[in-house]
């Protein structure tokens, strides 16, 4: 209970789950990177940050809440439900003459997550610091 009440009550939930959706990301761009040569291969994408908002009602729609896993899924779900989902995105055009990876796209994306996933650690590390001082009784000025 104290656990719940810890990190629920922190941005431990949204900063795991940032991490987990910037290392999915990286790891798409680099398969993506990996194939850029190989004819009919088709990109990969990681989507993420709409179903965030809808968790997080910043859309304003209509909202349930599912208290069984049988029941009909009304509005958004809810932060724990929400995952990084990899899709691959309906793009016809060749970039490289036999795929649709664009390798300088690609290179983008992947600084992007990279630089990403590095805030969202330092912000978990911060975090932990300021619960870890927290239970010392330690005063931050």
């Amino acid at each position: 209970m104290l656990n719940k009440f810890l990190f629920e009550q922190t941005k431990l939930p949204l900063l795991h789950k940032g991490l987990d959706t910037y290392a999915l990301r990286q790891k798409a761009s680099a398969h993506n990177i990996a194939n850029v040569n190989t004819h009919g291969f088709q990109r990969m994408e990681v989507k993420f940050e709409d179903e965030l908002r809808k968790a997080l009602n910043i859309d304003r729609g209509m909202t349930g809440k599912m208290t069984s896993p049988g029941h009909f899924k009304i509005g958004a779900a809810t932060l724990e439900q929400v995952e990084p989902q990899p899709y691959m995105p309906k793009d016809e055009d060749l970039h490289s003459g036999v795929n649709n990876v664009d390798i300088d796209e690609e290179m983008v994306r992947l600084a992007k997550a990279q630089l990403s996933f590095d805030f969202a650690s330092r912000m978990t590390n911060r975090t932990f610091s300021a619960l870890r001082s927290s239970i010392r009784g330690e005063v931050s000025s």
